[in-house]
């Protein structure tokens, strides 16, 4: 509720930085191709992006409504917002800051991961029950599928190429290919 992003030296666990953003951000992500932390800001429908180097704020971003998961595509560069009430992802330029695509998935977008072997996104929404698989290049959807009750949570698995939904309500674990989907 101090909406607010804290820094921490990873060498001496100190506090170096107290950053303002938007009000309730609850998610982070890292752009390692241009040092910005990015924040979701879910009461403000935005996202804050940080220089990772000058702890400063370098940009604020109108995304949909209720921002709640971040993550990055280091492929094209690009920080993917999950937005829970508009149903829809946005799709950010890591290196411009601009909004380059807002794509339509199922209902309550939850959570993201991403596929770097096949270069896709996959995000969790929660109230649809299914997962949407989107192509990082085009961010255009390539597939929509059903998954337990309630997923909240998606992981990738480099070593076997298979994305991992946590369905809350199902009580299991549905298991995709990241090729087929």
């Amino acid at each position: 509720t101090s909406d607010d992003v804290t820094i921490i030296d990873g060498a001496s666990n100190q506090v170096v930085a107290t950053v303002a953003v938007g009000e309730e951000p609850c998610a982070l992500c890292y752009n390692s191709t241009n040092n910005k932390v990015y924040s979701a800001n879910w009461w403000s429908d935005d996202v804050t992006v940080l220089d990772g180097a000058l702890n400063q704020v370098v940009a604020t971003v109108e995304v949909g409504y209720e921002p709640y998961a971040l993550c990055y595509n280091p492929t094209n560069n690009k920080v993917y917002s999950a937005n829970r009430e508009s149903n829809d992802v946005t799709v950010i330029d890591g290196a411009t800051n601009q909004v380059v695509a807002t794509v339509e998935v199922g209902e309550g977008s939850w959570a993201l991961c991403y596929n770097p072997l096949d270069n896709k996104v996959y995000s969790a929404n929660r109230w649809s029950d299914d997962v949407t698989v989107l192509d990082g290049a085009t961010n255009q959807v390539i597939a929509t599928v059903e998954v337990g009750y309630w997923p909240c949570a998606l992981c990738y698995n480099p070593t076997n190429n298979k994305v991992y939904s946590a369905n809350e309500y199902s009580d299991d674990v549905t298991v995709l290919d990241g090729a087929s989907n």
